[in-house]
């Protein structure tokens, strides 16, 4: 059995790389999900994987392919084939638990949270997030600064739900006092924000993010999924509110980028973040709250979630129930799908004609 693990970014090599070590027969196969994304892509992969834009032909190869999320193109061309999908973050829930799951035949979960979420559209298996692995082992090396100061990290999200245009600016002015570094989202480019803000460190999505809470006293972070990588680092935390993010697209008041902000101190006033970021730095209110929420989110806390999750890859199958195939050929043939895998209209489709599921 061949095992493909797709990747559109540098960053899904973090995501993957703890898993794919388990596994003899696999190899990293490059997508494009957009030009720019599979430029940058391109390089950082050259000779770690086979890229399937310059010859389509290699996923040929392939029985199973393992993916963070849905690439229209890869299963329109194979979709007999097993796709696992290997969940990356917990936020933005009418995303990530969004009725393109439905063209996967199993879901390799966090934990209790986000396997109730997903089990709707298959088999979901609980193995924790393989990127800690190294973390629990201990063989994290610390990022580089200055040991003299105390570390602020900034995780931010992009698009709507990004707050770098008013944070960066906070954040700027602390950085006489406190090393300042920003871990940038995947989708926006580091290099033009690092022409504006010289007095922080900011870097881009093919940094490996586990050094850099290894160094970080404070996390700052808005809606992304990496509030949940400072949970699991038992980091202390403080979030950056956009007023009415509940009612964005993405989101929904009951996705737990929102629910955790019940035990963290968070606020969309720039004074008060500068407050709250001292506030935390010594001592975060909510730590035991966010040690104990982090039991149910992440089922696996001990450094054999690749293990696991190689495990369950390896004997993964496609789910061939007849219910489930219908409602996949008729939105893989539907106009919609051909248009935007990602419309609206589709997903109103799915929730119309197959709520009996």
């Amino acid at each position: 059995m061949q095992i493909a693990f797709v990747c559109t970014t540098p960053f899904h090599y973090y995501l993957f790389e703890p898993v794919k070590k388990h596994i003899k027969n696999s190899s990293y196969v490059l997508v494009e999900s957009n030009p720019k994304q599979y430029r940058s892509a391109r390089v950082f992969f050259e000779g770690k994987a086979l890229d399937a834009v310059a010859n389509s032909t290699v996923l040929e190869d392939f029985d199973v392919f393992v993916c963070p999320f849905l690439t229209p193109l890869v299963y329109q061309e194979h979709s007999d084939k097993t796709f696992v999908r290997m969940v990356y973050g917990l936020s933005k829930a009418t995303w990530n638990y969004g009725w393109w799951n439905m063209f996967f035949d199993e879901f390799l979960v966090y934990g209790d949270y986000d396997s109730e979420m997903l089990s709707f559209y298959g088999h979901t298996t609980k193995v924790g997030n393989p990127k800690f692995d190294s973390w629990f082992k201990g063989e994290v090396q610390p990022y580089e600064v200055d040991r003299a100061k105390k570390t602020i990290l900034y995780l931010p999200t992009y698009d709507d739900l990004s707050t770098l245009h008013w944070v960066i600016p906070v954040l700027s002015k602390m950085s006489n006092e406190y090393n300042v570094l920003v871990k940038t989202h995947h989708g926006t480019d580091a290099k033009e924000l690092n022409k504006v803000f010289s007095k922080v460190k900011i870097l881009g999505g093919d940094v490996d993010i586990l050094p850099l809470l290894s160094s970080a006293d404070v996390v700052v972070s808005d809606y992304s999924g990496a509030i949940f990588d400072a949970v699991l680092a038992q980091k202390a935390l403080v979030l950056a509110d956009i007023p009415g993010a509940e009612d964005f697209p993405n989101t929904t008041p009951n996705s737990l980028e929102h629910v955790v902000r019940k035990f963290a101190l968070h606020t969309s006033d720039e004074s008060k973040l500068e407050e709250y970021i001292v506030k935390a730095l010594t001592g975060d209110p909510y730590l035991q709250q966010r040690k104990t929420a982090c039991q149910t989110w992440f089922a696996v806390r001990d450094g054999t979630s690749g293990e696991k999750a190689a495990e369950a890859i390896m004997h993964a199958k496609k789910d061939i129930r007849d219910q489930k195939q219908f409602v996949q050929n008729s939105l893989l043939h539907s106009s919609d799908f051909k248009k935007d895998l990602y419309k609206k209209k589709a997903e109103r489709f799915l929730g119309k004609n197959f709520s009996w599921l």
